[in-house]
């Protein structure tokens, strides 16, 4: 899907002047047992149910995630936004160990069966848009719309020497082995995720960096990173995900930034070569948390394309 990015900000300002997010005070904080894991998840708005997914950086939860995007989308749709597993306020895995993307969404299957959910559309960020498109690829009658966004779990390599400049970028915003010793550490190095790093995300990072060396997941994602074959992520798209894409029933959308340089435009473009039947649109002057550095308009285009 081709568009002008000029347009788009003079209609999304025109129609945000009228429509201004629901208060942060309408979203509510609960629980549910999903598989066995006592899941937090964040609630907001009535309608066709979105599901939206985190990503799996440490200290990244729901709400440092979504905080924003949550009462955008709840004008028109009801919200559900849930820590994963080992994430957030949701309870860690019971063998003590880091539950794989493939895994995980287990965890969101047995949370949308928890709640009676019998049609959804998932949103999900960086590895959380490979459960998303996973989700839908084995469920076409639950899932009926997938946005990915800057998802490198989702998106091809680029090969060769190309992929030289992300993986190195990616490998220093996500070194939680000599990267996060102190809270300082953790947030120079996770710096680089987003472009703007305002005020409140730089709060709820601390805040959550604080819980992962409590809980435990700093050490989980230590030990994870100590065993990382990147030949083996690799393998588990192409077996799990990418030949399905082309004939996936759900409805699917590539949301990718314009400056990640964890995981560049030319993957998502990759990505849509995978699956043409997709839409896309490219966020300009944003990082990896592109929903963090233009709220505004990641929240519009995808409540408009979700609407569509």
């Amino acid at each position: 899907m081709k568009t002008n990015p000029s347009a788009d900000r003079r209609r999304l300002k025109a129609r945000d002047a009228a429509r201004s997010p629901l208060p942060a005070a309408m979203v509510t904080e609960n629980y549910v047992v999903a598989g066995g894991i006592r899941t937090r998840y964040f609630e907001a708005g009535s309608g066709p149910t979105v599901i939206l997914l985190h990503g799996s950086s440490l200290a990244i939860d729901a709400w440092s995630t979504w905080h924003n995007t949550i009462p955008a989308l709840a004008h028109d749709f009801r919200v559900l936004a849930p820590d994963l597993v080992g994430f957030g306020l949701s309870d860690a895995p019971v063998d003590g160990k880091h539950v794989p993307r493939l895994e995980r969404r287990h965890h969101v299957s047995a949370f949308i069966e928890a709640l009676g959910i019998t049609r959804c559309a998932l949103v999900g960020h960086s590895e959380g848009g490979f459960i998303a498109a996973m989700l839908a690829v084995e469920n076409p009658g639950l899932v009926d719309k997938v946005v990915v966004v800057s998802s490198g779990a989702t998106s091809p390599r680029l090969g060769g020497n190309e992929d030289h400049a992300w993986q190195a970028a990616a490998a220093a915003a996500y070194n939680v082995l000599d990267g996060c010793d102190t809270e300082e550490d953790f947030l120079r190095t996770n710096a680089r995720l987003s472009m703007k790093n305002p005020p409140e995300f730089v709060e709820l990072l601390k805040k959550n960096y604080r819980l992962a060396c409590e809980s435990g997941q700093l050490e989980r994602f230590r030990q994870a990173a100590r065993k990382k074959d990147d030949t083996e992520y690799t393998q588990i798209q192409e077996d799990h995900l990418l030949p399905h894409l082309p004939t996936m029933q759900a409805k699917l959308f590539i949301a990718w930034s314009g400056c990640d340089e964890t995981v560049p435009v030319a993957r998502g473009i990759k990505l849509l070569e995978r699956a043409p039947q997709a839409d896309m649109h490219i966020f300009a002057n944003a990082a990896h948390m592109v929903m963090i550095d233009r709220p505004r308009e990641f929240n519009g285009v995808v409540r408009d394309w979700l609407g569509s």
